[in-house]
């Protein structure tokens, strides 16, 4: 989260004054279509509830850092897509445990007993994820110099420590991977489809460019798994609801690369 805030900036909020329904679309495709979408799609298939649980929270974390970078590639609208990393990163503290909690009340079973307390939440959220973006942002405006001199290592760290995790929550749950991934594997193969499709597609009802369109597009697919993973495995301490997250992390890449290449291949310029 500090690499995050380190990469933006305050002029990246009030760009959602330049254009605030453009900001609204993005903001419902990523933060109510797609948790509604993962509830569609979840509910029939009578997953695990640790793996159920893994996707909605998942569905509720903020877009991932790479989610910029994808839609500088894709020819999307940058700007869009980083001002909506830095809105959904402010609300995500507060928006993950209000609606995973309702979702939880209500979807799963009574005899499931995982709790996610609201207000322990929030201010744990708050200070591993808004805290240090925060500070990201001060050293990125006030230690430019500092941020220049280590841009590269304050990028790569972060990637390099959610690796590790991530080969930590596999090692400790090796016994039962085969298990989690025929649960998770193409639920998330299909969710991470759906749900670049749906945005797209949601943002085109809503009359927004092209460019518009990939950018939402590619937000709602990209999750920010370590924001997930945060929840699940430290907030909830239960590493089986962190697999989820973890196989979405990895396949969600796979349509993310395929829709690269069909622009590359189909579509070189877009038209709004």
């Amino acid at each position: 989260m500090l690499s995050m805030g380190a990469g933006l900036r305050a002029q990246d909020f009030k760009n959602v004054l330049n254009s605030p329904s453009t900001i609204l679309i993005g903001l419902i495709s990523q933060m109510i279509l797609l948790p509604l979408l993962a509830l569609v799609i979840l509910t029939p298939l009578q997953l695990a509830p640790e793996i159920f649980i893994g996707f909605i929270i998942l569905s509720l974390s903020p877009g991932g850092t790479s989610s910029n970078m994808f839609s500088y590639l894709a020819k999307g609208n940058l700007a869009l897509s980083i001002s909506l990393t830095a809105v959904v990163s402010v609300i995500a503290p507060f928006s993950i445990p209000l609606l995973a909690g309702l979702i939880l009340a209500t979807q799963l079973d009574s005899s499931v007993a995982i709790k996610l307390p609201f207000l322990i939440t929030v201010a744990k959220l708050v200070v591993v994820t808004l805290v240090p973006l925060l500070l990201g942002m001060i050293i990125r405006r006030f230690y430019s110099k500092f941020y220049d001199t280590y841009e590269f290592w304050i990028t790569r760290i972060p990637l390099m420590m959610l690796l590790l995790v991530i080969v930590g929550i596999i090692n400790q749950n090796w016994d039962k991977m085969p298990f989690f991934i025929e649960q998770s594997g193409i639920p998330a193969l299909l969710l991470a489809v759906l749900a670049m499709l749906s945005g797209y597609l949601f943002a085109r009802l809503c009359r927004r460019t092209e460019s518009d369109a990939r950018t939402i597009a590619i937000e709602t697919s990209i999750q920010n798994g370590g924001t997930a993973i945060l929840v699940t495995g430290t907030i909830l301490q239960n590493p089986a609801l962190t697999v989820a997250p973890v196989m979405y992390g990895i396949l969600m890449l796979i349509p993310m690369f395929l829709y690269l290449a069909y622009l590359n291949r189909f579509k070189p310029e877009y038209a709004t």
